[in-house]
């Protein structure tokens, strides 16, 4: 794996063309509407193809890869100057696999046997995007989920934007001089009567407050990002109905140096809060947390480094390390974890449409301390063992192709 990312990092850096990117710009979907585009019918094809190592050795998760790639094949259908229509299907396929759990992915799926079991994964896809004003867009179908909703980390880890489906339900997105907003549904599970599992949904709000033009040489600005998960409808046979509550407030300063060698220097800092469902196997239903990232956008590619504390807190979609359960050890939990995060990454643009991108993260647990909830043992970090290294490569291929009606 070293030589990879040798041969990687050379490569990437003796080239003098790149222009700088970051690695979410390969994740997003643009939501604008082309007025001048009105009438035009056109193929597109969206595969985003990855290679994730995750080298974990510490008490939170185990490590693992994940190799293989997403396909989106749309046809894309403009009928008048502010309506977008996308009708097609979107597929994941990993590496060596043949077999794929039968539900929707929210994360990195389950494996439940072959009775829920298809030889491929693979869903329709049809959207429409409505643009009100200038301002408003409105999106129904498949909305622009994941990275596009600009969750900042303990909230949303980047990686669901390999292994997840795309989001499905309704958006509202509004941008201006001063103010940016999204909001949507994502609804998860549908039930029919006598069904058994729960109806599910995720509401959602990611917005900004600018104190002034994001142009300018000083940027000040104010996000404000809530996350809401629920749980049980009125026709719904399981017992019980859950709440799951992730909100973030916070506050940003950019600085662009007007030089090519380093763009732009970043600084926020967030408080975020969450609250659990009672009557679960979690022994805490209020949380905490503190994060603080600075970031550094130079010619070539971007650096950031970030600290996170927390007390008790539940990260919904965030990286398992942002949250104070175990998944690696059943029934185990951290008191007050604190944790330091370096990035780095690197976008290549081979061309339009088509992206080549590689990223590298350091994750170390600095204070805390482990407990069991059921032999109430209580044990430090070994932070001799705490190595978690993830390395990852990412090819985008997104042409377009007009059709003459």
């Amino acid at each position: 794996m070293r030589y990879i990312i040798i041969f990687a990092v050379i490569f990437l850096f003796e080239n003098q063309m790149i222009i700088p990117q970051t690695i979410d710009s390969i994740f997003m979907s643009d939501s604008r509407i082309d007025s001048t585009r009105r009438g035009e019918f056109s193929i597109e094809v969206d595969n985003l193809t990855f290679f994730k190592n995750n080298e974990y050795n510490s008490s939170f998760q185990k490590g693992y890869t994940l190799p293989g790639f997403w396909l989106q094949l749309k046809n894309v259908y403009q009928p008048f100057n502010n309506l977008i229509l996308e009708t097609g299907f979107h597929s994941l396929w990993f590496w060596g696999a043949d077999l794929y759990p039968a539900y929707a992915y929210r994360e990195l799926a389950a494996w439940n046997g072959k009775e829920n079991a298809y030889n491929v994964h693979i869903l329709p896809f049809l959207r429409a995007n409505i643009a009100f004003s200038k301002h408003l867009n409105f999106a129904m179908g498949n909305i622009y989920g994941g990275v596009n909703h600009k969750l900042i980390e303990p909230l949303y880890n980047p990686e669901l934007n390999l292994i997840s489906d795309p989001e499905t339900g309704m958006q509202l997105l509004f941008k201006s001089k001063f103010f940016d907003f999204d909001l949507w549904l994502d609804w998860q599970n549908f039930i029919f009567k006598n069904d058994t599992h729960h109806e599910a949904f995720v509401s959602g709000i990611s917005s900004k407050i600018k104190a002034n033009d994001e142009k300018s040489r000083f940027h000040v600005y104010f996000p404000i990002q809530n996350l809401i998960r629920h749980k049980g409808g009125e026709i719904d046979t399981m017992s019980g109905a859950y709440t799951t509550i992730n909100t973030a407030a916070g506050a940003g300063i950019r600085y662009s140096t007007g030089t090519n060698a380093l763009k732009n220097i970043s600084l926020e800092f967030d408080f975020l809060f969450n609250k659990n469902p009672k009557d679960t196997d979690i022994p805490f239903n209020k949380g905490k947390g503190y994060y603080g990232k600075l970031a550094f956008q130079l010619k070539n590619f971007n650096i950031s480094t970030s600290y996170w504390k927390s007390d008790n807190f539940i990260s919904m979609y965030g990286n398992p390390f942002y949250g104070s359960v175990s998944y690696k050890k059943k029934g185990v939990y951290f008191h007050k974890p604190s944790m330091l995060h370096v990035l780095a990454e690197y976008v290549y643009p081979i061309g339009k449409g088509f992206d080549l991108g590689i990223n590298t993260e350091i994750f170390c647990f600095l204070t805390g301390y482990m407990y069991s909830m059921k032999s109430k043992e209580r044990y430090s970090f070994k932070l001799e063992n705490n190595r978690n290294f993830s390395f990852g490569i990412y090819l985008h291929i997104h042409p377009e192709f007009l059709i003459k009606l």
